[in-house]
């Protein structure tokens, strides 16, 4: 009878308490959307680019056979300027071209080459893309005589496929994600546990100073947490930076701005430890490293979910990193990042200094 009464208060005490039901039911939902839906190691609907031969209906052809398949996405272009700047831009995985060997027998090839940020999924698409290309010269292309046509497939950005080189940037974006949003989402929720928050609130300062107090500290920490890393990526592991080193701290800077919003906020709407560091692994840790980019391919999830990843700001934040490391400094995709991650940090931020209550209301 005791046990009995016992269980029933214990299950009224957890229907009242939201944080709990939010744990039980909502939490495994979303790890089970992220891990059914978000975690995909295929590879479908490559996009590449085929420069357009006018004097040959090769490429035409090509075109023609790709187009027919469920794996690749093609497009034309008039010359290879236009199809490198579109792979530069990370608008296509990569791209074909006819091009005549200076041999005497005149032979020709069809040059493949892939974007390989993501060593991965530019080994897969490598296979992909070499293997539609042998099989459409073994197949659909007759021999001319004196020559003979050929695959030959190049990886730009990451010639050894060594995956460090862009696991390397999406853990460092991982770390300032744990020192932004984690550390500070337990600050202002420790106060209210703690009861010090009423001695806060009690004195003259206003929600903008105490913003600026639980945030300087953590983005000093979070700059030096940077410096560990990028220091490691170079004489560690030596990953290459043919961006601006001045790019990759400004715009770490501005995405642990994102993060420090993103966890003040948690830990004023919250007001409880337990549940702001559920939140923050929920909301801000797991997408980071499930719908970034950070691990595999995002054009290989459904599309509802390649959608849904730019609505977090570690999604931009990885990507203006692979960019900066691998690429160069690609300004179209640099501006473009920026703009979104400032957009981000004045919200998140803004929306955290309203959540910052002068009251115990």
């Amino acid at each position: 009878m005791r046990a009995g009464a016992l269980i029933r208060k214990e299950t009224k005490q957890m229907l009242r308490d939201k944080s709990t039901l939010t744990l039980g039911i909502i939490l495994p939902m979303i790890l089970l959307l992220i891990f059914g839906f978000g975690l995909s190691l295929d590879v479908n609907m490559i996009s590449v680019t085929i420069i357009r031969d006018n004097s040959s209906p090769l490429t035409r052809d090509l075109y023609a056979g790709l187009s027919g398949s469920r794996y690749f996405n093609p497009s034309m272009a008039d010359s290879w300027k236009e199809a490198e700047d579109l792979l530069r831009g990370g608008k296509t995985d990569g791209i074909i071209r006819r091009e005549i060997k200076d041999s005497p027998d005149g032979s020709e090839c069809i040059q493949i080459v892939v974007n390989g940020r993501d060593s991965n999924s530019a080994r897969i698409k490598k296979q992909f893309l070499e293997g539609a290309v042998s099989r459409w010269i073994s197949t659909r292309h007759n021999r001319e005589a004196g020559g003979y046509l050929t695959a030959e497939p190049r990886i730009w950005y990451n010639h050894a496929m060594e995956s460090r080189f862009f696991l390397v940037p999406g853990v460092t974006a991982l770390i300032m994600t744990l020192i932004g949003a984690l550390l500070t989402a337990l600050v202002i929720a420790r106060e209210w546990e703690r009861g010090t928050y009423e001695a806060l609130i009690g004195t003259p300062v206003r929600r903008g100073e105490i913003l600026a107090g639980k945030t300087v500290p953590y983005f000093i920490l979070g700059m030096i947490g940077l410096s560990f890393c990028l220091a490691a990526s170079h004489w560690v592991f030596h990953v290459p930076m043919r961006g601006s080193l001045v790019l990759i701290v400004v715009g770490s800077a501005l995405y642990l701005l994102v993060a420090l919003g993103m966890g003040l906020l948690i830990s004023a709407a919250a007001k409880n430890q337990f549940l702001s560091s559920q939140s923050v692994l929920t909301l801000c840790f797991m997408p980071t490293l499930m719908l970034s980019g950070f691990l595999f391919d995002l054009k290989s999830a459904p599309v509802a979910v390649y959608y849904l990843s730019y609505v977090f700001p570690a999604t931009w934040y990885v990507e203006l990193l692979q960019t900066l490391f691998l690429v160069g400094n690609i300004h179209a995709v640099i501006a473009r990042d920026f703009l979104v991650l400032f957009v981000f940090a004045v919200v998140l931020l803004g929306l955290a200094g309203s959540k910052i209550k002068k009251s115990l209301e």
